[in-house]
Order: structure tokens, then C-alpha cells, then sequence
């Protein structure tokens, strides 16, 4: 992958690899001079695609309905988030031959679980952490904070430690229900908010940040 841009564009951060480095910055700090120069550019976008404006030799990614292995379970594959089926199809050349369930906790919390043989069983796409705190004007909060308090003596604290509650419960029985199903299961947590929220998880999960960029690879690739 010599010489080839690899770009991911969030709601939140662009992050991209070059020649084996990887880079990351916060979308409204983004511009275009922060990127090498490179003989082609491969691009995942679910954020804003005019950020890559002015910039020649792009490919945009797109979903497929099958990638080598991999057998999309949406009646129409291109509706599935390009994002999450880069992560998955990434996920799967790191562990080959396993089920997979996959966490991916952005500015969107998505969970997908893939079979061993490829097939995509299909998802869920709920808030993330910051969206899900700033859903309510009145009590809106940046924080990142997972503080998982079942009491609070003031709005501010309640609102931070009931949205905390919320998100990680939900994660927490994602994950219990699934391994019911598949006692084998591996599980991978991604995303920006993945390190604060594997703190605070009551099951073992293996953190990999660049799955989009993994996937995104093989893309090239192919």
C-alpha cells in the first residue's frame, strides 16, 4: 500500500494512514495541506465528503452486498453504513474463521455481528455517548465521563450519571445476549469513545481503533 492515501471522514475526526502511519484530528481542525501527497486517495466518508474537496484521484468507498467472504444481511447492501461494513470486513482479516461482534462507539453507537462463514447477521444503531448527551438542550452536556452512580444529588449529576447508565446497559446486555447465542464469540470494541467505555464494560472486549482504515485497505486492494 505504498503511496496510497487511506482517509477516514467521521462526524467527528478524519483520521488517515499513509505508508504505515496513522493520523487523526478533529474535523473542524481538518484541512487539506495536513495530508501527504500520494499516487491514489481511497476515502470512507459518513461525515462531510466536501472536506476532500479540490482533492484529485479520490475513491469513495461503498458498500457491497459481498466482499471475499463477507455476505451483507441488508436487503439493500449500499444502505448499509459504508463505515461499518469497512469495520466488519476488517474485522474479519484479523480473525478469520470466527463469529464476531462487533462495537463500534462513535458519534453513532453501532453493533454488528458476523458469522464465521461471512454472513452479516445484521444490526443496531443507537446514540453515541456525546450525541446522547446533547439530546436534551436543557440538560446538554459535553462530558466523556462514564461515572455509573445510581444516585445524584443535583440535575447536573444525574443527567451525566443516568446517560452513563443508559449506554453502558444497553452495551453491557448487547453483549450478554450475544454471547448466549455464541459462547465462542470474539469481541471487538472501536471508535473514538471505545477506551473510556472498555473501562466501565462487565466483559472482556479487544479494543481495535483502525478497523475502518483495516477494511478500508482491502478495499484498495481489491
Amino acid at each position: 500500500m505504498d503511496n496510497i492515501l487511506l482517509i477516514d471522514i467521521g462526524n467527528t475526526a478524519v483520521k488517515w494512514t499513509f505508508n504505515g502511519e496513522y493520523h487523526s484530528v478533529l474535523t473542524v481542525n481538518f484541512k487539506l495541506d495536513l495530508l501527504p501527497k500520494a499516487d491514489q486517495v481511497f476515502a470512507s466518508c459518513v461525515g462531510d465528503q466536501s472536506l476532500l474537496s479540490g482533492l484529485n484521484n479520490v475513491v469513495f468507498a461503498t458498500s457491497f452486498d459481498q466482499f471475499q467472504s463477507f455476505k451483507s444481511a441488508y436487503d439493500t447492501p449500499q444502505d448499509l453504513g459504508v463505515d461499518r461494513f469497512l469495520t466488519m470486513i476488517g474485522a474479519m482479516h484479523h480473525y478469520p474463521d470466527q463469529n464476531i461482534f462487533l462495537i463500534d462507539a462513535g458519534s453513532a453507537l453501532t453493533f454488528d455481528l458476523v458469522l464465521a462463514n461471512g454472513k452479516h447477521q445484521g444490526g443496531l444503531i443507537m446514540p453515541g455517548l456525546g450525541v446522547l448527551r446533547r439530546s436534551f438542550e436543557k440538560f446538554s452536556s459535553s462530558s466523556k465521563h462514564l461515572v455509573l452512580e445510581m444516585n445524584a444529588d443535583n440535575t447536573s449529576d444525574a443527567w451525566e450519571y443516568g446517560t452513563a447508565q443508559m449506554l453502558m446497559s444497553v452495551i453491557n446486555q448487547q453483549i450478554e445476549s450475544r454471547l448466549e447465542q455464541y459462547g465462542d464469540l470474539k469481541i471487538l470494541l472501536t471508535g473514538g469513545d471505545a477506551k473510556v467505555i472498555n473501562y466501565r464494560l462487565a466483559h472482556p472486549v479487544e479494543i481495535q481503533p483502525h478497523l475502518v482504515l483495516d477494511g478500508l485497505a482491502l478495499y484498495a486492494q481489491a
